[in-house]
């Protein structure tokens, strides 16, 4: 499992490098265009580890103690390296306003919006520079502190869930469309009604964690779906899985190389832009639920030691490629600024990434745990991949 999260992060990487990379076709760029994707299979396997590893605490409710102590272990997980790409991505963007001139006009507003980003908030502030401004990915984990708010009602919720298993694949269901159907409505909204600019509309659109909570929820839903499962359901057979990965993966990519709905129906646009996410929850859920059950056709890869590391270093990989992409866009290189040597500074992000995960990551999540155990129950190891 925690070589999966290396793929995503790596996709990522890929799309925030290809204006770097100089010119590519046009069907490349569209495939490395849904790398922006990747985030949403992030939201789907946070919730069903966290399911996974955490259903113990809350299966009985949520007490003050033990809230307290996941949301210590979701600190220490994540903000060490958050505040350090937030430190690292700083100095470029004042270096940019001080040469242009508008450091001092807008040092307030920038003050206040790097205040923002230190507490996470900015996925809330649909504007810039509060959102995509610093270190623009870290958004995400702006999301994950909201999911994190909500994990433990949600987790106690779905562990006394009384109508079994058919009851979750209906509540999974439930958790796409709705999340569809709370886009069409606000994407309605922004557009007829009070019809806000197009960054404005991007910003909610993508980075709001009330719209994206859709996404970690379906995770949940799936974790406790696993947890429950039959001795003998249809994933026991190794058959089953591995054509649960293929059919996913064509999914996947039908759904990026399609083109978008340009036609002059309003309301086959709106249905097209609304499961922008959403279809995409089914078949990374269908994979995560394949590769969690036993062998398939990718184990020889992912369970490979250099994958798993790398599947260890990912956030760190997903955190400070975008300094990096800062630094190379800041002008410094000056002659040296081309895509042989940005694409060699996309690659050697994935070594810088490795040695944060050995010697700021790890260090800091012990640390701020105090030496708390982490697994809550046992069994744990049956799985690898860290919420």
């Amino acid at each position: 499992m925690t070589s999966l999260r290396f793929i995503a992060a790596f996709a990522v990487l890929v799309l925030h490098f290809r204006d770097l990379l100089g010119p590519l076709p046009d069907w490349v760029m569209r495939g490395i265009v849904g790398g922006q994707y990747g985030v949403t299979f992030f939201f789907v396997l946070s919730g069903f580890i966290l399911s996974y590893r955490y259903q113990g605490w809350f299966a009985h409710g949520v007490d003050g103690v033990r809230y307290a102590r996941f949301q210590r272990f979701r600190f220490a997980r994540l903000y060490p390296v958050y505040l350090l790409g937030l430190l690292l991505d700083t100095p470029w963007h004042l270096m940019e306003r001080a040469a242009a001139g508008q450091l001092a006009v807008e040092g307030t507003t920038l003050w206040a919006s790097w205040l923002i980003n230190l507490v996470g908030l900015q996925a809330w502030v649909p504007a810039v520079p509060f959102a995509m401004y610093w270190n623009t990915p870290a958004w995400s984990v702006a999301a994950e502190f909201f999911f994190y708010a909500c994990f433990p009602f949600v987790c106690a919720a779905l562990a006394r869930w009384p109508r079994g298993q058919r009851g979750r694949v209906g509540l999974f269901a439930a958790s796409l469309l709705g999340g569809a159907g709370l886009y069409a409505l606000v994407i309605h909204f922004l557009n007829y009604v009070v019809r806000v600019q197009a960054e404005t509309q991007y910003i909610v659109l993508v980075y709001n964690p009330l719209l994206r909570f859709s996404e970690f929820f379906a995770g949940c839903v799936a974790g406790h779906l696993w947890l429950h499962r039959p001795a003998q359901d249809a994933l026991a057979r190794r058959r089953v899985r591995d054509a649960c990965i293929v059919a996913s993966t064509l999914l996947v990519c039908l759904r990026v190389w399609l083109p978008d709905y340009t036609g002059p129906s309003p309301w086959l646009w709106l249905l097209d832009v609304s499961f922008k996410y959403a279809a995409f929850v089914l078949p990374f859920t269908a994979s995560i639920l394949a590769v969690a059950s036993g062998r398939t056709l990718l184990s020889p890869l992912l369970e490979c030691r250099g994958m798993v590391l790398l599947g260890e270093a990912s956030y760190a990989l997903y955190i400070l490629h975008w300094p990096v992409r800062s630094f190379l866009l800041s002008g410094v290189l000056g002659a040296w600024s081309t895509p042989a040597v940005h694409a060699l500074c996309m690659l050697s992000t994935v070594g810088l990434a490795v040695l944060c995960y050995r010697y700021v990551e790890l260090p800091w999540r012990n640390r701020l745990r105090g030496g708390a155990p982490s697994e809550p129950f046992a069994g744990r190891r049956t799985l690898q991949a860290t919420g």
